[in-house]
């Protein structure tokens, strides 16, 4: 298990990230602070089972995508009556995660650090070791990708 003091270090680290990850995906800003909450209590407790296969940001944004879809779960068994079948035939806001997972490197890790990790094309150029345009163009793909993914995934429902 994490020592207390590398955890607290994680949890400054990554919970404004996963608050804003969380937001991103539709989850609203009331619900996003008690699921981050949450988040980082089953991280702790379950520290033990991440096997580093990928990063930790990723494994904390997977538990706390699973905490708000149970939620939204509890809440369509609590409130039936308020679902409409126009609102079931339209995809989930957080489908389009599942999108982001299936784009080919490296727009995948561009939009990840853009969008949801908030770096700079510079910083994000440096990283690559290309252009600032290269970081620009690569993000601007990646979010066209995800257009049309989305666009393909909304034409067979």
């Amino acid at each position: 298990m994490a020592r207390m003091p590398e955890f607290e270090h994680i949890y400054r680290v990554y919970a404004p990230q996963i608050y804003r990850y969380l937001c991103s995906i539709g989850c609203p800003e009331h619900d996003a602070e008690d699921v981050v909450q949450e988040t980082f209590v089953k991280a702790l407790l379950r520290i033990d089972t991440f096997r580093g296969e990928c990063k930790l940001f990723v494994w904390l944004c997977q538990i706390a995508k699973n905490i708000w879809l149970d939620q939204l779960k509890k809440k369509k068994h609590e409130y039936p009556a308020e679902l409409t079948g126009n609102e079931m035939a339209s995809p989930h806001p957080f489908d389009w995660l599942d999108l982001v997972d299936r784009l080919e490197e490296p727009y995948r890790s561009v939009f990840i650090c853009v969008a949801l990790e908030g770096w700079t094309y510079d910083v994000l150029a440096k990283r690559y070791g290309k252009s600032t345009s290269w970081a620009r163009v690569t993000y601007y793909r990646a979010r066209m990708k995800l257009q049309q993914m989305l666009s393909d995934e909304e034409e067979r429902v």
